[in-house]
Parts: C-alpha cells; sequence; structure tokens
C-alpha cells in the first residue's frame, strides 16, 4: 500500500499535538468560579499544556480553541490569554465555535 506508506513517513513539518486539556465545568454565573474571567481560565489552561510538557512557548506553532458563543468571535479574549499565560505575540491562534 504505498498510499498508506506516504501517510505514514516522519517529516518535519508534521503536526504534533503534546497536550489537551479543558477548563473545570461550572454552571454560568454561580458558584465558586462565577467573578472568573474567561480569559483567565485560558490562560491558566495554556500555561498548563506548556509546562506540563515542559516546552519553551516560543515553540508553540498554532493554538486552536474552542469555545461556544464567545461575545465578539472569541478572539480577542483567546489572543489576550495566550499572552498572559506567556505565548509570544507571534504565534498563529483561531478560535472554533
Amino acid at each position: 500500500m504505498p498510499g498508506k506508506a506516504a501517510l505514514l513517513q516522519k517529516h518535519d513539518d508534521d503536526v504534533v499535538i503534546v497536550s489537551a486539556l479543558r477548563t473545570a465545568i461550572t454552571r454560568g454565573k454561580k458558584g465558586g468560579f462565577k467573578d472568573t474571567q474567561p480569559e483567565e481560565f485560558l490562560a491558566a489552561v495554556l500555561k498548563a499544556v506548556y509546562t506540563s510538557v515542559k516546552l519553551d512557548p516560543k515553540y508553540i506553532g498554532d493554538i486552536a480553541v474552542g469555545n461556544v458563543l464567545p461575545a465578539g468571535g472569541g478572539a480577542a479574549a483567546a489572543r489576550m490569554a495566550a499572552l498572559y499565560a506567556g505565548i509570544p505575540h507571534t504565534t498563529p491562534l483561531v478560535t472554533l465555535n
């Protein structure tokens, strides 16, 4: 199967997912997190992802953040969280609904 063999070959530009985390689940506007901004949650998750695998944030090639119905599309909040987490402003970021 030449097609399968070609797919399984390693390349320098392969996408590598080193970790995946999510925030705590809570009821909206209730409980211990009611005064916590979404950017604070996301910054903690982003920092935990790269520190748990001992990755220098300058080597992060791309960030994809998924959230439901973010205000203004969510890109600004996600970018603020990434910057707060110590990820360089040059790192591409996309939000997904």
